[in-house]
């Protein structure tokens, strides 16, 4: 009696360990490195925000529904030059798996956003992820019009899922874009400012 009674307690433990493993998850990412130009001119672009942003999935009736995992940002050097370094994420999520691409946006005041300007180029596939360990050339057109930067920074929005101090220089260049053009700055919404 004693005997079957440890057999149904080990077994027990083997399927509850067998479960938690199976949400736990792990994932490589990058590194991404680059440079970043005037589509026109091919000149460097200093001071543009990198944000890399990566997702788990969970899938249900209607399909992949995506969850921020985690983002990291840079800006670009006097080259136009940058390097998001390489993420090692784990996560202890049920029946959920990591996004395979991580998700780009490359804005500067005054010119077009990747991924979401159409001549922003070259557009990497799926639309918003780079390459990993590969250097790439991003090119964004310069926007001649105030209207043409009105579109562009209400096309190029911001993720509230991600916290400011993750993406703190893409917030602010918006910002800097929509004073420049008279329009209000966005305010720091609590739910990011952590």
């Amino acid at each position: 009696m004693k005997k079957n009674k440890w057999i149904v307690q080990f077994m027990t433990i083997m399927v509850f360990g067998i479960f938690l493993s199976s949400c736990a998850i792990y994932h490589h990412y990058g590194p991404y490195y680059g440079k970043v130009v005037d589509a026109e001119t091919k000149q460097p672009l200093e001071g543009a925000a990198v944000l890399a942003v990566y997702y788990t999935q969970s899938y249900g009736p209607a399909g992949p529904i995506s969850h921020y995992l985690d983002a990291q940002e840079t800006v670009t050097d006097k080259n136009g030059e940058f390097k998001i370094p390489s993420l090692n994420s784990f996560a202890f999520r049920p029946l959920q798996s990591f996004e395979p691409y991580t998700w780009f946006t490359i804005f500067k005041p005054s010119y077009g956003c990747y991924p979401d300007h159409k001549k922003a180029k070259p557009m990497f596939l799926p639309n918003g992820s780079l390459p990993a360990s590969q250097f790439v050339v991003v090119e964004l057109p310069t926007l001649k019009t105030i209207e043409d930067r009105k579109k562009n920074l209400f096309d190029c929005g911001v993720n509230y899922d991600i916290p400011y101090k993750t993406q703190k220089n893409y917030f602010d260049l918006r910002n800097t874009e929509a004073i420049q053009i008279g329009k209000e700055p966005w305010p720091i919404p609590e739910v990011i400012k952590k």
